[in-house]
């Protein structure tokens, strides 16, 4: 997506990333109208295909970019140096906290994706985008000392990845079963409620 945008400011990329983000989650890909893009956007049609050659590009570049960011700001601005996991998975809640306020209808339009696509495929395009991630955040630098003795660190770490994961989805479920707003609030909240059970079962006091 950068590369599409070469030459142009941050700001006037945002705009149109955003403008379209919000068209596509609010729309099918059919009723989605271009039209509605460039007038939030505030650019003419004829520059959105310049970059794009048709909406089906545009809507294809979207899916990219949506799951290259989280990817790449997670790669990026986790500090690799720590060593405690939970602490870890807090930056990562964080760090999607702000990719939500520099775009708004990101997480809308991943809800949409995931109407047309299974958890398990998209991760899949994740992986294939960044293959060693998910294994670095759960392993990298980890100070498994912390772990309480005779814990089997390995399954614990299974747990822990399972748990949070599953929240997460439950979370996304039902947000798209009963159509209402992800309240990250809320899910930092409880979060941070299910890693302190955890961190009380496996670390040692």
């Amino acid at each position: 997506m950068d590369v599409i945008f070469k030459n142009m400011s941050d700001e006037k990329r945002d705009k149109i990333i955003n403008s379209a983000l919000e068209e596509f989650s609010k729309n099918s890909f059919e009723k989605a109208s271009t039209n509605n893009i460039v007038k939030k956007a505030g650019i003419s049609k004829g520059l959105l295909f310049h970059y794009f050659s048709n909406k089906k590009e545009l809507y294809e570049k979207l899916e990219e970019f949506t799951l290259k960011t989280v990817t790449e700001k997670v790669k990026n601005e986790v500090d690799w140096q720590g060593t405690d996991i939970f602490d870890r998975l807090k930056q990562i809640t964080l760090i999607k906290l702000k990719i939500i306020n520099q775009y708004p209808f990101i997480y809308d339009f991943a809800l949409m994706l995931l109407e047309k696509k299974s958890i398990e495929a998209l991760k899949k395009q994740t992986k294939e985008m960044s293959p060693d991630l998910i294994s670095k955040v759960y392993t990298y630098n980890i100070d498994f000392s912390l772990f309480k003795e005779g814990i089997d660190k390995e399954r614990a770490m299974k747990i822990i990845e399972w748990t949070l994961e599953k929240m997460g989805e439950e979370i996304i479920r039902k947000r798209i079963s009963e159509d209402k707003k992800i309240d990250f609030t809320h899910m930092v909240d409880e979060a941070e409620k299910y890693t302190e059970i955890l961190r009380k079962a496996f670390y040692k006091q």
